[in-house]
């Protein structure tokens, strides 16, 4: 009896598989994508970097915070520091009673008046201007120590072009009226100077305490 030969042992050649790509990217392939992803881009209004942000995006700006806001001078009217309480003297009264009501009213200054309706001003250095040329200027009357016109003011005039008035024609009162030409007051150049400091002393307290300190 024949023994057959034992076959060789088949060998199943297996077929070579393609080699997977893997899902997870190069350290070097990933290292250079972080790195375009947090390479600053500039924006177009400001020309700031910007970072992580898509290259020709626009930059979002941060709204701006309002910061302290600066005082402002109101409008001042000469009818806030009117003086109502104006000495006059018709044009026919003695200097000497002029002066009289200068020294018992202790002002500087007296409104000479016609119906209510004021044509003069005569102030204590009129007076002792014309002691020179005028010896017995007291027997004389408010009529002789008027000279030249009157200039007055509206009560809803701002201060600022009252003093501008004032500084033009050199004197330093000026009689406010209203619109039928009736004397209501008188502003002086030093009530109103007064008043403007203390408004610009206030502004700068203000200022001040508004600044950041250094």
């Amino acid at each position: 009896m024949q023994q057959g030969r034992a076959s060789p042992p088949q060998q199943f050649a297996q077929q070579p598989q393609p080699p997977q790509q893997s899902q997870q990217q190069p350290p070097q392939a990933m290292g250079q994508q972080q790195m375009q992803a947090a390479q600053p881009t500039q924006g177009a209004a400001g020309g700031q970097p910007q970072v992580g942000q898509p290259s020709g995006a626009q930059p979002q700006r941060q709204p701006q915070g309002r910061g302290p806001q600066r005082p402002l001078l109101k409008p001042i009217r000469v009818n806030e520091i009117i003086t109502d309480d104006v000495v006059t003297a018709e044009r026919d009264t003695p200097v000497r009673t002029v002066v009289a009501k200068m020294a018992e009213n202790d002002v500087g200054s007296v409104v000479v008046v016609e119906d209510d309706r004021p044509i003069g001003i005569i102030t204590d250095r009129k007076v002792a201007l014309a002691l020179e040329e005028t010896p017995d200027i007291a027997q004389r009357t408010a009529e002789e120590l008027l000279h030249g016109d009157v200039f007055t003011a509206d009560p809803s005039m701002n201060i600022f072009d009252a003093i501008q008035v004032m500084s033009d024609e050199g004197i330093r009162r000026l009689p406010i009226v209203d619109d039928n030409g009736a004397l209501r007051g008188i502003v002086t150049l030093d009530d109103a100077l007064v008043l403007l400091g203390g408004v610009v002393s206030e502004v700068s307290d203000t200022v001040q305490s508004q600044s950041p300190r250094l």
